[in-house]
């Protein structure tokens, strides 16, 4: 049986609203976006990854921080997310896709292995999980399944929120990963970067932690014995469909 290629795909930009160039933010003495892309390459069964960005020139710094680090980086359109990954994915053969958000430099890479086991062994089309804290996970495509999701989509300009739209059970074979429990337990803690206090909790951990930090187990076990930030990093899960935005298909 021929093996499986699974590609991740990291999605950044440099033009948040709230947090200017945070993928560029120091993380013991290296970039947000670098500290990513060490944890990531943990995973054991991403064969490849690359950064996807736009190729609008406010991404300009992203294109020329990837050529300096030697890393695999492609850019397309600035709404149509959904397409960059598309074009990507075809150039590096790609038959699954994990996507990761730029902004989150604790994603944990023991849980992207789980997902993508289970992602393969169930020959699901989308795999995600609503259970690990935000800020930790990723997502897993079927790629076949998101160019079929892309040629469907009502608004392609809308696709940064891919998520909503591949997230139809009704249309696709999707699965809600339930994360080990003692992640579970912790979901009320966010590892994402949106805002700078955000920002300062994280920066806090990778100093802690020498710019090293251990498995998001024992990152969570010494969060809890520091009361004050573990308080600072709660947040409460918000899903909803985002407003004035169409995730519909055309044939709906």
């Amino acid at each position: 049986m021929k093996k499986m290629k699974v590609v991740g795909f990291i999605v950044v930009r440099l033009d948040s609203r709230r947090l200017s160039k945070k993928a560029f933010l120091n993380l013991h003495y290296k970039k947000l976006l670098l500290r990513l892309i060490e944890r990531i390459n943990k995973a054991q069964l991403i064969d490849q990854f690359a950064i996807c960005t736009s190729d609008h020139n406010s991404d300009d710094e992203i294109y020329d921080f990837s050529k300096k680090n030697k890393i695999l980086i492609f850019r397309g359109s600035k709404k149509d997310v959904m397409s960059r990954f598309i074009v990507a994915g075809k150039k590096l053969s790609a038959n699954h896709i994990v996507r990761i958000t730029g902004d989150n430099p604790l994603t944990d890479p023991r849980l992207i292995d789980y997902m993508i086991r289970i992602h393969l062994k169930n020959k699901n089309e989308y795999t995600f999980s609503s259970s690990a804290p935000i800020g930790i996970s990723s997502e897993v495509i079927n790629y076949n399944t998101l160019t079929k999701c892309h040629s469907n989509l009502s608004d392609p300009s809308s696709s940064e929120y891919m998520s909503w739209m591949l997230n139809r059970p009704d249309i696709f074979k999707v699965q809600d990963v339930v994360c080990p429990k003692r992640l579970a337990k912790s979901n009320s803690i966010s590892f994402t970067v949106d805002e700078e206090h955000e920002y300062l909790n994280i920066k806090k951990i990778f100093s802690y932690y020498k710019g090293n930090p251990p498995h998001l187990n024992q990152i969570i076990d010494w969060i809890k014995t520091k009361p004050n930030l573990q308080k600072k990093m709660c947040k409460i899960k918000v899903s909803k469909t985002p407003n004035n935005v169409d995730c519909s298909f055309i044939f709906d």
